[in-house]
């Protein structure tokens, strides 16, 4: 079932309701006011009894002169609705009626006589009747009297259906009021919630065909919920679509960096099977160059399978790092692989953190490494480690003199496969800084880069210290 279909089913639920409760509101008056009549009518019939036990009744044709010829019958039965004349009177002997009393809201009709015949006054029974003429509706009672004289006691429902009339005119009014309004909320409803509803999934089966392009427009509906889920659709779609690109790109920079090793070999390869390479020093180079351009296309595979488990949150065993010892062990090696550079090392106290000892001693290798090798010979690195000022977090900090990078190359910094134009004839393959940042991630810490031309480049890495540090310090 469709959510506007709900919606028409829920309108007519409501409407079906608010006729039943008007069909019993107008049953109940009508109910009470003919119990009201009943009792009036049940009341008013022991004076009508005299009315057929009196003498001879005059022969006049209006009901004033038997009224005055019978005034203490008539008194009786008028006080009964506080003197009002709301009571029709006859007495019927054989074929001939005498009006007694006759309201004026019924001038000129009278009622038809029940066709049960006259009652005695113990078993009174009322009834609904028509008028003899004209559409008035009549509730009377038939007493039998003495003789062959009985008493025709009729009350009009002209006020009941009066009453009932107009309740019934405000409840057409009330569903009328009532439908226009569900009307007005269904349209609203339908035009800010379901359409925006409709046009996700619009765009939905449009990009499953193949459309990746199409968004969700969410201009006539910025503040409501269906709204507010156009737009989180459109987000998920620029995200999906944003990490296909980085996907796309990230397989076309690795097949880039790979192409080149695996040519190389190829290229060998060819030699050695044409008969090239006969001599044992062009053999003996070749094979170098081959595990020169292996042991590249294992780092790159090692980086890569880095990286995916760095992002898929992956990391390796979790104990206490000494960052003070990991950055003297680490600044050694790497003084001893390149000797003729100045590296400066400002270690303190010893400053403990969770985390895994080989993939931290990684970052500060990559971090080295990067700035020993972009930059000139000339320029100095320095690395340190700190406690934070705050006391709980330890501060790695790698910084180097030489040129920088511009603002528009710092933002691609840590970019996978991504390297400056000035270092593409470098080595590397553009996965240092990202693994570093991966790397840090995991490990709950923020990192800060800072470069530029005038200062060289700093970067800052905050990790948090280990609980039991933390109060030995305090």
């Amino acid at each position: 079932m469709t959510l506007r279909l709900r919606l028409a089913v829920a309108g007519g639920v409501v409407l079906g309701v608010l006729a039943i409760a008007g069909f019993l509101m107008i049953q109940s008056v009508w109910t009470a006011q003919v119990a009201q009549i009943d009792q009036q009518l049940t009341t008013g019939a022991a004076a009508a009894v005299s009315l057929g036990e009196a003498g001879p009744l005059p022969d006049l044709p209006a009901p004033a002169g038997p009224a005055e010829a019978l005034p203490d019958a008539v008194s009786a039965i008028r006080s009964v609705q506080n003197g009002l004349n709301y009571f029709y009177v006859a007495v019927l002997s054989g074929d001939r009626r005498t009006v007694i009393l006759e309201p004026a809201v019924a001038a000129g009709q009278a009622p038809q006589v029940p066709a049960g015949g006259a009652r005695p006054l113990t078993s009174l029974h009322a009834v609904t009747v028509s008028s003899s003429s004209g559409p008035q509706r009549w509730r009377v009672v038939f007493v039998a009297g003495t003789g062959d004289r009985d008493v025709l006691l009729a009350q009009s429902l002209a006020g009941v259906e009066a009453a009932t009339g107009r309740i019934r005119s405000a409840m057409f009014a009330v569903s009328a009021f009532v439908l226009t309004v569900l009307t007005a909320a269904g349209y609203w409803v339908e035009r800010l919630g379901l359409r925006p509803i409709a046009r996700v999934t619009q765009v939905s089966d449009a990009i499953s065909t193949g459309d990746r392009s199409r968004r969700v427009d969410t201009m006539g509906s910025r503040r409501s919920e269906a709204g507010h889920l156009a737009r989180a659709f459109n987000v998920m779609l620029d995200e999906q679509q944003e990490s296909r690109d980085r996907l796309q790109r990230f397989a076309a920079d690795a097949s880039h960096e790979l192409r080149t090793p695996v040519s190389v070999v190829r290229g060998l390869v060819e030699l050695w099977g044409q008969g090239h390479l006969r001599e044992r020093e062009d053999l003996d180079e070749t094979m170098r160059r081959i595990g020169r351009e292996g042991r590249r296309m294992a780092d790159l595979v090692e980086d890569l399978m880095l990286l995916a488990r760095l992002d898929e949150n992956a990391a390796g065993q979790h104990g206490q790092v000494d960052l003070a010892t990991m950055v003297r062990n680490t600044e050694r090696e790497v003084s001893e692989r390149y000797p003729s550079r100045r590296l400066r090392c400002h270690v303190c106290d010893p400053v403990g953190v969770p985390g895994d000892e080989v993939a931290l001693r990684q970052v500060l290798t990559n971090l080295l490494e990067n700035a020993l090798v972009h930059t000139p010979p000339t320029a100095s690195v320095s690395v340190s480690v700190r406690a934070g000022e705050a006391g709980g977090t330890a501060v790695l900090q790698v910084s180097d003199t030489g040129p920088g990078m511009s603002p528009r190359d710092a933002e691609r910094a840590f970019d996978r496969f991504w390297r400056a134009d000035a270092s593409r004839s470098r080595p590397g393959s553009g996965l240092g800084l990202p693994i570093v940042a991966a790397i840090v991630a995991a490990h709950d810490g923020k990192l800060a880069f800072d470069t530029s031309p005038e200062h060289g480049t700093t970067v800052r890495i905050e990790l948090p210290i280990a609980e039991d540090l933390q109060q030995t310090r305090i």
